[in-house]
């Protein structure tokens, strides 16, 4: 084959790439060519396939780009060996160890723990541990004594409800990285996180009456105030928090009297 037919195959090959690509990501091109307007502009009309394609919406720069309770991965196939990397009960006897294991792996990914393992049709592990990368709040104390917010970009396993692992994050504290960066949690010690809910923009979460007492007196309060309410409203979908305590609502926190009484946003820090 002379240079002309290399430089031929080369072109055809580099097409057919190209095609590829512009299939497995239309829509997102089709997006951007229709925000952009470059047919509009280079060629004075755009066509019908730009013009109705639908607007990709881009997550602002201080938030999460998943939901609080978005399902963050495509339709699951899930074999008996993905188990054992999950805390979930033992297989029972049957005949179809496929059926249970899918339904026990179902069961903890709906309940917000463990990652997210998903295998192809033929039951090889494609990956074990997806991950998101979420933004936490935790606090910082300057050399003058004073206390001061921290964010830090965590990536972390993707599960059905970010929300929740946020949270339990803030609740059990920096990791040794963000230790160095010098991030504590001031979150009272003992703290669980009962439940969790959204609707309407306000993030429901439900703490352990641990969450009541602060050994850091008011400050402490405050504090774990502060780092509940930015780490939630870093999700596109929440913008407050009411806090609960074993269910109910109470109006204030702590001897010192922190109102909680209805949701709080970030403009209330």
């Amino acid at each position: 084959m002379g240079k002309s037919g290399i430089g031929f195959a080369l072109w055809v090959l580099a097409a057919l790439i190209l095609g590829i690509l512009f299939i497995v990501n239309s829509s997102k091109i089709r997006s951007n060519l229709k925000a952009t307007g470059f047919f509009g502009r280079v060629f004075g009309k755009t066509p019908a396939f730009v013009e109705n394609a639908p607007s990709l919406e881009v997550a602002p720069a201080d938030k999460n780009e998943v939901e609080p309770g978005e399902a963050t991965a495509p339709t699951l196939h899930l074999v008996t060996e993905q188990l054992n990397q999950l805390a979930v009960p033992e297989i029972p006897e049957t005949e179809n160890k496929e059926v249970a294991a899918e339904n026990a792996v179902s069961a903890v990914i709906q309940a917000g723990e463990g990652p997210i393992a998903v295998s192809d049709e033929d039951g090889h592990v494609v990956d074990t541990l997806q991950k998101m990368n979420i933004k936490l709040f935790f606090m910082a104390i300057n050399s003058d004594g004073s206390v001061v917010r921290h964010e830090v970009v965590r990536a972390m396993p993707k599960t059905r409800r970010p929300l929740v692992d946020a949270i339990n994050a803030i609740i059990e504290g920096p990791n040794e990285d963000e230790e160095r960066e010098g991030c504590r949690t001031l979150v009272s010690d003992g703290t669980k996180l009962i439940s969790a809910s959204v609707s309407n923009g306000v993030a429901s979460l439900n703490f352990s009456t641990e969450f009541e007492f602060n050994q850091y007196g008011i400050e402490g309060t405050r504090g774990q105030l502060q780092q509940i309410v930015y780490t939630a409203t870093a999700f596109p979908t929440v913008e407050s928090v009411q806090f609960l305590i074993e269910g109910e609502k109470h109006e204030y926190l702590g001897s010192e009297g922190v109102w909680i009484g209805t949701p709080l946003s970030r403009s209330s820090f």
